[in-house]
């Protein structure tokens, strides 16, 4: 698993007021955010922090509290260099040092810089760009986004609640200029939350009194039980992993007469 964050400024004892934190002093901070990390990050998980580990200018003291935060830490650790980040941040025995990432996690593209921007490599195919710098100033725009720990309650996070961030953030107002007729997509799916490409919308599942269908043709890939209804709202899009991937078999009932094509995962008419 991937995961994801900014500008934790451990040992910099200015941020706190710099940026209204709510700990008390150093100590408190260093602790809340290491345990924050240690809770979520497995052993064999990827732990992308965007920038500005500690503050650059740092006594012997606060070095050495930086450099016992940093073993402590869990997963593989990456380091995207922020402005703060001098030459001893980025000779700790990280797993990648780079001024920018460009990544894929689960199908989906990723630039990764410490600094906002307003296009990148990817940006005309539904990737998204993760940054931080700005602190709690901006949480981004619908494809570009803050991964910063003051707008993440001081803890990484993973794809899946960047996407759905993302999805509710406006379209950044200068994109149509940057990037004419690139129209970024607002639909979600209701199952995992994911962004869906508006040009496919039309080819993605749709829930319709109590079924899943086809949005554009109405066909039936499946009728939902009670509990499900309530999970998967009227309206809303499903995704095609979410169908074939995460509906059990208990979950659903096929219509009367249809059985489940496993090749077009959907109910056709029994014999066909």
């Amino acid at each position: 698993m991937h995961w994801f964050t900014a500008d934790p400024h451990y040992s910099h004892g200015n941020i706190i007021r710099f940026c209204d934190r709510p700990f008390t002093d150093v100590a408190a901070m260093n602790s809340h955010l290491l345990a924050e990390c240690r809770a979520r990050v497995g052993p064999d998980d990827d732990l992308w922090i965007l920038g500005d580990f500690t503050a650059g200018r740092a006594s012997d003291r606060q070095r050495r509290e930086v450099r016992t935060i940093y073993h402590a830490l869990p997963g593989r650790k990456h380091l995207i260099r922020g402005n703060h980040d001098e030459d001893w941040i980025c000779d700790l025995p990280w797993n990648s040092v780079a001024e920018t990432a460009d990544i894929v996690v689960d199908k989906r593209r990723l630039f990764l810089c410490h600094y906002p921007m307003i296009t990148w490599p990817g940006a005309r195919h539904q990737g998204l760009q993760l940054f931080g710098h700005v602190h709690q100033n901006w949480r981004g725009s619908r494809n570009s986004v803050n991964v910063g720990v003051d707008v993440w309650n001081f803890r990484p996070v993973t794809l899946p609640e960047i996407e759905r961030r993302a999805a509710k953030l406006p379209v950044n107002p200068l994109w149509d200029q940057v990037e004419p007729g690139r129209a970024w997509p607002t639909v979600l799916c209701a199952g995992c939350g994911r962004i869906l490409d508006p040009a496919l919308v039309s080819g993605q599942a749709v829930v319709r009194n109590g079924r899943i269908v086809v949005a554009a043709t109405g066909e039936t890939i499946v009728t939902l039980g009670t509990a499900m209804r309530k999970w998967l709202p009227e309206g809303r899009h499903v995704c095609p992993e979410c169908i074939g991937g995460y509906l059990s078999v208990s979950e659903v009932t096929l219509p009367a007469g249809l059985a489940f094509d496993e090749m077009r995962n959907r109910a056709v008419p029994r014999g066909k």
